[in-house]
């Protein structure tokens, strides 16, 4: 597959490195995507295992709010923080993917999740953050910590080894060391809550 190109969430501003979390930021989720068709999200349609979740690295991504503060069975997920907008988006079916997790989503909510097993947080060294993406050559001198082993499946940086305080990436692009992790030559853009919403395999 083709990854040069990359995925751009819209919507609220980032507040840059220095910003202060908001609730509404604390609360939200990225939603991982195959491919946008007819307006609807195509997920991955295979058993929920971790070759679905592997292959939902490179699509599109979704901000979303749950219902419930975890994850479950009947959770809904909400594409505004006033949960007023149910995403009506996601194919019964399909999974998608939430950080470590794959869900099925129907006329009911969170129809299915399975988790996939992930290594332990390492600290890895990215670059200052850039306006564009593929800046590949450094320096790599802002510590951050992620619970991946490859840069392309990041999904949240944090600040701290027990992922507690979200990295606040102001909607800029970033690449790792690959002395610390593979980086596959990709690039990720980052919003203030830390999450990964851009792409970029260069």
């Amino acid at each position: 597959m083709n990854h040069n190109y990359y995925y751009t969430l819209l919507g609220r501003r980032a507040g840059g490195a220095a910003a202060t979390l908001t609730i509404s930021c604390t609360n939200s989720l990225q939603l991982r995507y195959g491919y946008e068709f007819d307006s609807l999200f195509v997920g991955a349609q295979g058993d929920g295992d971790i070759n679905d979740w592997l292959g939902l690295v490179g699509g599109g991504f979704a901000q979303v709010w749950p219902s419930t503060p975890s994850l479950a069975v009947g959770t809904r997920l909400y594409l505004d923080s006033g949960l007023s907008q149910e995403i009506a988006t996601l194919i019964n079916g399909n999974w998608y993917r939430i950080d470590s997790q794959l869900i099925k989503y129907n006329a009911s909510g969170i129809a299915a999740i399975e988790t996939i097993a992930q290594p332990e947080a390492i600290l890895v060294r990215i670059t200052q953050p850039s306006l564009t993406q593929c800046q590949l050559n450094g320096p790599y001198n802002q510590s951050v910590w992620v619970q991946r082993d490859a840069w392309q499946q990041v999904d949240r940086i944090w600040l701290d080894q027990s992922l507690t305080q979200p990295f606040l990436g102001g909607d800029s692009w970033y690449h790792v060391t690959d002395n610390d992790i593979p980086s596959g030559g990709t690039t990720l853009q980052v919003n203030s809550c830390g999450w990964v919403t851009g792409y970029t395999a260069c």
